[in-house]
């Protein structure tokens, strides 16, 4: 049986990281994954949808601008697949290789307790590690009334496998997968209705943008209906599938996407044999370090919870790894841009209106609109919004929403100005490049100290 310093089960962004940083540290590692090296991120998730979409970006200004030979063509499924097939390859390549070079060990199958230190892969194969960090990711969560075949009806994971673009799609949930893909597929030309369960999309979100989000996907031709849930399906013909809501109604497609949460993979993993705990949320607990119950089991990654990204699933975990020999990397920075890829693109950081009023702030809010700026026409679209967020006593600035063009990109600047304590007058005085969409970042600080001092 082999020994390892660290043990990694998963070898998505917080699995990937937390071994590169332990063999930095010259630790031995080995990675467990019973699918291909990247998980989700790479595989099902992020990089596919998001090439997804700049790939149905591309098409749709391509129609707009008149340069398609035949503008209502339809390109094939594989043939638009193309860019997003690569770069999975690309990136698990690269993923492979990173561990190579860094001496990483990788064993392909299913990883399972069997004491607190010892996992079985596969038929009698055992490891054996000092310390082990499960990022087993999450999935997403069935839904016994709507059974996902891959045919008519459809998740994040077999979206993508679709053999031709549908006429019409049905897309159920509000949450940002489900806006991410209709919109998605809306670009596409497809006829989306989007059946939302609660009272609006992206309840997290600022409401004044999720609203502006709305409106311009309802202007790009799709239908939104909140507060209605589906509460069963029926396959009938002429190639369309019937699906029943709560209040009544039927609503029809020839393809149907269930984007109804996501849950953590935790199952088969014989958790309680380690002894590790899980919250009321069946997400795995963990410190500010990543440890879980079990002091030498860390956890990092979407089947902690919240917040569910990438991006942080990679920096807790290298603090994990950091922490577990002995390295002071601090915890992870709460300070963390969110970004929803949907078309237009929608981007946070930091504290809402909401949220800095229950922090105790009296908070002041500046808004710049793209249209307002010159850049925004030039890229071929105006649909755009800058809102801020900053103190009233002291002018700093608390939080940042964006959405349109190049949001989830311009949102990096307004995370910089809060680490760092920037004010609403600070924007007034830096310089931009002209044109640029970040001097709407200037726009809307002069509404804001306008708000301040009346």
């Amino acid at each position: 049986m082999e020994k390892y310093d660290l043990v990694v089960i998963g070898s998505g962004p917080a699995g990937e990281k937390a071994a590169l940083q332990a063999a930095y540290f010259g630790k031995s590692v080995c990675v467990i994954d019973k699918g291909p090296a990247g998980g989700a991120w790479v595989n099902s998730g992020t990089i596919p949808s998001k090439t997804l979409r700049e790939s149905a970006l591309f098409l749709a200004r391509g129609r707009r601008g008149g340069v398609l030979s035949d503008p209502t063509a339809q390109p094939t499924v594989r043939g638009f697949m193309g860019l997003k097939r690569h770069l999975v390859a690309r990136w698990r390549g690269k993923i492979e290789s990173s561990f190579r070079s860094h001496g990483v060990a990788r064993l392909r199958g299913a990883a399972r307790f069997v004491s607190p230190h010892r996992l079985a892969v596969g038929d009698g194969v055992e490891v054996e590690g000092k310390n082990i960090l499960i990022a087993t990711g999450s999935q997403p969560r069935n839904v016994l009334e709507l059974p996902v075949d891959g045919q008519w009806l459809h998740d994040s994971e077999t979206i993508l496998n679709l053999d031709d673009i549908p006429q019409s799609m049905l897309v159920l949930g509000g949450g940002v997968i489900a806006c991410e893909y209709a919109s998605i597929f809306q670009s596409l030309g497809v006829q989306v209705t989007l059946l939302n369960g609660r009272e609006r999309l992206l309840g997290f979100v600022d409401a004044e943008i999720t609203d502006f989000l709305e409106a311009a996907m309802v202007d790009a031709g799709m239908v939104v209906r909140h507060q209605v849930r589906a509460e069963g399906i029926e396959r009938v013909h002429q190639g369309e599938v019937e699906v029943y809501l709560d209040d009544g109604t039927v609503a029809a497609a020839e393809t149907v996407f269930v984007a109804l949460g996501r849950v953590p993979v935790v199952e088969d993993l014989g958790l309680d044999v380690a002894g590790v705990k899980l919250t009321d949320w069946n997400t795995i607990e963990v410190n500010e370090h990543m440890q879980t119950s079990v002091p030498h089991i860390y956890a990092a990654g979407d089947v902690t919870g919240f917040p569910s990204l990438a991006s942080a699933g990679m920096e807790q975990g290298r603090s994990a790894a950091a922490h577990m020999f002995g390295h002071d990397r601090g915890s992870v920075d709460t300070l963390i841009p969110g970004g929803i890829f949907t078309i237009p693109e929608l981007s946070t950081i930091g504290m809402d209106e909401k949220a800095a009023r229950e922090a105790g702030f009296d908070p002041v809010c500046g808004t710049a609109h793209y249209s307002e700026n010159v850049r925004a026409p030039m890229l071929g679209d105006e649909r755009g919004i800058v809102k801020l967020v900053a103190d009233r006593a002291s002018g700093r600035l608390l939080g940042a929403t964006i959405v349109g063009n190049q949001a989830t990109e311009l949102i990096h600047f307004a995370l910089a100005v809060i680490k760092y304590g920037g004010t609403a007058e600070d924007l007034t005085r830096f310089v931009f490049n002209l044109p640029s969409l970040s001097a709407l970042y200037r726009q809307a600080a002069y509404t804001l100290l306008h708000e301040i001092n009346g």
